[in-house]
């Protein structure tokens, strides 16, 4: 597959991501569609940043995929942590609107990373710029 598509599907991972939340889909389905999503971005993210540090592209995209990636790796560790203590410690209500909002918070700057550095590529490669 085309880096180009590669790097818009992680902006697709993360917005249905996003949308697939368990509430809304289910407590036991959603919970795993969007375990298998998170991980697949997390993946793509490192492949992607693999490929583009291989290429000339311009500094500032070989950064932003960098900092999606370090994104990608917290917001599963706080996935991890608000599952940990939502299921093993629900008296720390405290702890768990925290890992939420954190969670939360990756989540959309993962899509606004990973829109940017498509976006950007894209021009690249096209001479846009």
């Amino acid at each position: 597959m085309q880096l180009w598509k590669r790097l818009y599907g992680v902006v697709w991972l993360a917005f249905f991501s996003c949308v697939i939340i368990p509430r809304w889909t289910g407590a036991k389905a959603g919970l795993w569609v969007h375990v298998v999503l998170g991980l697949a971005m997390l993946i793509m993210t490192l492949g992607n940043a693999k490929s583009l540090h291989a290429l000339s592209v311009p500094s500032r995209l070989k950064r932003i995929s960098k900092v999606t990636i370090g994104f990608a790796v917290l917001q599963v560790i706080c996935g991890l942590g608000f599952g940990v203590v939502k299921h093993y410690l629900p008296d720390l209500p405290a702890a768990m609107q925290a890992l939420r909002i954190a969670h939360l918070v990756c989540a959309l700057a993962i899509l606004a990373q990973a829109s940017s550095l498509a976006t950007a590529y894209d021009m690249w490669e096209e001479k846009e710029f």
